[in-house]
């Protein structure tokens, strides 16, 4: 018989396999049920599973199917639940994939399903308060879909450390995940051009934030900021951004967290056609190369998530070099002075050519 998964209980039997969108069962049937297996049913967002009916008065023979319990549980989730995040990313991503393939299609966003996939994810982010390194992993021919997951995680933790309450901060989160759902109406032979693309090709995919617009206007589930925050997402705040070229107060504060997020994730992902960069590398491009176009006060905020270094603090530095922080400089937050593990100690400040790559 079925049985949501807020009825299931403990002890139960399950009569079929659970499986997710991967390749072999997340639980296998005949396994009992205890609270991780409940817990990880969760995690992906399985609503209810076939248990075994037992008649009343007759009790399961003890230790019966045991060795199915843990044995058989896929490596996906065999990991305790703070770690779990990786996997249910992994899912999401190839949840909202299956999304735009509909909407190239021309099938309409069903944005309740989109919150369905999303929510749980940033709910999760929150509790575990994770390594953001999970959301630097991708595979480039991929990118749009880790790209659009990443950028709605991002601008929700962004938001929400910026003092937004949480109704707030998960339209926000919906807004970083759909803003490039208009990049399903352009070629898909531009999307996937693995060459710098030439100046038809940028002018096409600047009309992506209109699409995007376009493909949510009528959704009762978003607020007007919401729908305004997706439109606005490549404005800059010099309005050297497009499509409108807005700036000061008509460029709104969802919209900015949202443009940080989508340039940071940018840079710091591989692609087809160019290669990542270090976060840090990345958040000093925006913040000094770019003065003027993102607000100081959203990369910082997402400075502090990314890195918040302090003396002995690890890190290996981009000539290879692996050392520690042992003087910080409340001008150069991200250029400290370093030991390295040969003794030699640099200033990142002075070694514009140097900087750090990673942190322990």
């Amino acid at each position: 018989m079925k049985i949501n998964i807020d009825g299931l209980r403990v002890g139960s039997i399950l009569a079929e396999d659970v499986m997710g969108m991967t390749s072999s069962p997340i639980i296998p049937r005949g396994t009992v049920i205890s609270l991780e297996h409940i817990d990880v049913l969760k995690a992906f967002f399985i609503r209810e599973v076939e248990i075994e009916s037992i008649p009343n008065g007759q009790k399961r023979q003890k230790g019966a199917n045991k060795n199915h319990s843990e044995v058989n549980v896929t490596k996906a989730v065999q990991v305790k639940a703070h770690s779990i995040f990786p996997f249910l990313f992994s899912e999401s991503v190839k949840k909202y994939k299956a999304d735009f393939q509909k909407w190239q299609s021309g099938t309409i966003i069903d944005i309740a399903n989109v919150r369905d996939y999303l929510y749980p994810l940033l709910e999760i982010a929150e509790e575990e308060n994770i390594a953001l390194n999970s959301l630097f992993v991708n595979n480039p021919e991929d990118y749009i879909y880790y790209h659009s997951i990443s950028v709605g995680i991002l601008s929700g933790l962004i938001a929400k450390r910026m003092g937004d309450n949480k109704g707030r901060y998960y339209q926000t989160a919906l807004a970083g995940c759909l803003a490039n759902a208009g990049m399903a109406k352009i070629s898909p032979r531009i999307i996937s051009k693995q060459t710098t693309l030439t100046d038809s090709e940028k002018a096409e995919i600047q009309e992506h934030p209109n699409y995007s617009l376009k493909m949510v206007q009528n959704s009762p589930l978003l607020k007007s900021e919401t729908k305004l925050a997706i439109f606005q997402h490549h404005e800059k705040l010099d309005g050297s951004g497009y499509p409108m070229g807005v700036k000061g107060k008509q460029y709104y504060s969802m919209s900015r967290i949202i443009t940080v997020a989508d340039v940071f994730h940018a840079l710091v992902s591989d692609r087809l056609y160019k290669k990542k960069i270090a976060p840090l590398k990345a958040l000093e491009i925006m913040k000094i190369d770019e003065f003027g176009k993102f607000d100081l006060e959203v990369i910082n905020t997402l400075l502090s998530m990314i890195a918040n270094l302090s003396i002995g603090t690890k890190v290996k530095i981009s000539n290879g070099s692996f050392g520690e922080v042992v003087f910080i400089k409340q001008t150069a937050p991200i250029r400290p002075l370093i030991r390295l593990n040969d003794g030699e100690i640099i200033d990142l400040e002075k070694e514009r050519n140097l900087y750090i790559e990673e942190v322990y």
